[in-house]
C-alpha cells in the first residue's frame, strides 16, 4: 500500500518557492530519510502534508486525495512531532499522555499509559515524580514520540528527531524508531544528519531549495557511493555484454557512457581487452564517495543546471 504519494506539492511565499513541484512516493513499511540542509523545506513539506499549512498542487494519504473531504479521517492515521514535541515540562510523563490524549478526545487509562511508557523505554517507576523538565533530551524525544502512539498511528513524522542529541541519544531514538517500525509503522524522518539516517532509513529523498532532486533506495545510493573504478567510454555503443564477459566483471553498473566497475580489476586485462577490440577511453578512475559527498555532488549539479536554464 502507497501510504504518502505527492504531486507537483508546492508552496510559495511571497518571491520564493519553500517547494517547488515535489513528487515522492512513500510505501507501507518504509522508513524514509528526508534530506535537506537548512531552510531546504523539509519542514514546510511535513506542515503541508499534515494540513497545518496550504500548498499546491495535491498529495494522497493511504489513497485518498487531499481534495477529498476523506482525507481529514485518514489524517487521523497520521501523527507527527513537527520542529518539537508538544510537551508540557512541568508535568510529569503521565500527566503530559493524560493531556494530549484528553486533546485528542481519547480515554486513556493507567493501564495504557505504562504500556506507551514501556514501548518507548522510558522506566514508569523511575520517572514517576519526575518533570519532563529534567529529562535528557533522549528522554524527552521518546516521551514525544509515545505522546505520538495515542491514537494508534500507521504513519509517523518526524521533524529532525535527532537535533541536539548526544551518541547514546542518537542509539536511543534510533532503536526506538526500529523498534516502532518492526511493529507495523511507517515513518518519514527529516533530518541533515545522514551517517544516523544511514543507520535506519531504506529509502531516502534528497531535497535543496524546496526541489527533490533524487529519491533513491539506500540500497541503491550504497551501490552508487561505495568504492569503485570508473571507465568512461568514448562511445556509449561500445559498453555491451561482449565486453563485460571479456573483462570478467561480476559487480558493476553502467550510467551512460560510463562503466562503474566494483569488483577487483586488472587495469592490464582492461587495456589488453579494449585495444583488441578496438575500443578509445576517455578515462580510468578509482574513488570512494560517503552518502555526504553523494548528496552535495547532485546540489551542486542542481545549481549547475540552474545556472544554464
Amino acid at each position: 500500500m502507497t501510504i504518502l504519494k505527492t504531486y507537483d506539492l508546492s508552496k510559495r511565499y511571497k518571491t520564493y518557492y519553500a517547494l517547488d513541484k515535489v513528487n515522492m512516493t512513500i510505501e507501507e513499511g518504509d522508513i524514509y530519510g528526508f534530506v535537506g540542509e537548512n531552510g531546504a523545506g523539509k519542514t514546510t513539506l511535513i506542515r503541508a502534508i499534515t494540513g497545518l499549512i496550504s500548498s499546491y498542487g495535491s498529495y494522497e494519504l493511504f489513497g485518498v486525495s487531499s481534495k477529498s473531504e476523506q482525507i481529514y479521517e485518514k489524517r487521523r492515521l497520521v501523527s507527527s512531532i513537527v520542529e518539537s514535541a508538544s510537551i508540557n515540562k512541568s508535568m510529569t510523563a503521565q500527566e503530559n499522555i493524560r493531556l494530549q490524549a484528553f486533546a485528542h478526545g481519547t480515554k486513556i487509562d493507567d493501564e495504557r499509559i505504562s504500556s506507551l511508557l514501556n514501548k518507548v523505554g522510558l522506566d514508569e517507576k523511575k520517572i514517576a515524580k519526575k518533570k519532563a523538565k529534567d529529562f535528557s533530551l533522549g528522554m524527552r524525544q521518546r516521551l514525544g514520540i509515545a505522546l505520538c502512539l495515542i491514537n494508534n498511528p500507521k504513519f509517523i513524522i518526524l521533524d529532525e528527531p535527532m537535533n541536539g542529541l548526544d551518541p547514546s541519544g542518537f542509539i536511543e531514538v534510533r532503536e526506538l524508531i526500529l523498534s516502532l517500525a518492526s511493529q507495523g509503522i511507517t515513518f518519514l524522518i527529516s533530518s541533515h544528519i545522514l551517517g544516523e539516517l544511514d543507520k535506519i532509513c531504506n529509502k531516502v529523498g534528497f531535497l535543496s531549495h524546496g526541489k527533490l532532486l533524487e529519491e533513491i533506495s539506500m540500497e541503491e545510493l550504497h551501490k552508487k557511493t561505495r568504492s569503485n573504478t570508473k571507465i568512461t567510454f568514448r562511445k556509449i555503443d561500445d559498453i555491451n555484454e561482449n565486453i563485460i564477459e571479456k573483462l570478467n566483471l561480476h559487480d558493476y553498473r553502467i550510467e551512460g557512457n560510463n562503466l562503474f566497475v566494483y569488483d577487483q580489476i586488472d587495469i592490464n586485462l582492461i587495456m589488453r581487452v579494449l585495444v583488441s577490440e578496438n575500443i578509445e577511453l576517455e578515462s580510468i578512475t578509482s574513488s570512494s564517495e560517503s552518502i555526504e559527498d553523494y548528496y552535495f555532488k547532485i546540489m551542486r549539479e542542481a545549481q549547475q543546471n540552474e545556472k544554464i536554464a
